[in-house]
């Protein structure tokens, strides 16, 4: 009897977690097509709300991008910073962090590119 109880019990937290898993993935989505439409803060309240319990940085990396085109370089730049400090081999994150800061924060970028050279020789871009 304990063990049926624990197997559903587990079953129900696996469901659950299923269930965020999609949610995140649809507001996703939702984001990119609100960014699309440069609905930036549908977009950042889509991305945000993928982020709950979600192991992946994608929600992180495209609210990165909602903060640069809005005029928001710095929470672009903190949000990147923060992807990094929890994966610090996490070449997209690297490679969008060199991106926007190429011309405003010519140290920033260089060791962004650093990184990339680092992660990556064969496939790093030498400006």
């Amino acid at each position: 009897m304990l063990a049926r109880v624990v197997v559903a019990v587990v079953a129900v937290a696996v469901l659950a977690w299923l269930g965020l898993m999609e949610r995140a993935v649809r507001l996703e989505a939702e984001g990119v097509k609100a960014t699309a439409s440069h609905e930036f803060p549908r977009a950042e309240s889509d991305f945000r709300g993928a982020r709950l319990l979600n192991p992946d940085t994608a929600p992180d990396l495209n609210l990165s991008y909602v903060y640069a085109v809005s005029s928001r370089p710095d929470r672009a730049v903190a949000t990147l910073e923060s992807v990094l400090a929890r994966e610090p081999a996490n070449r997209s994150a690297w490679g969008v962090l060199e991106q926007f800061t190429r011309e405003r924060d010519p140290a920033t970028a260089r060791r962004a590119r650093a990184a990339l050279r680092r992660l990556d020789p064969l496939n790093a871009r030498t400006p």
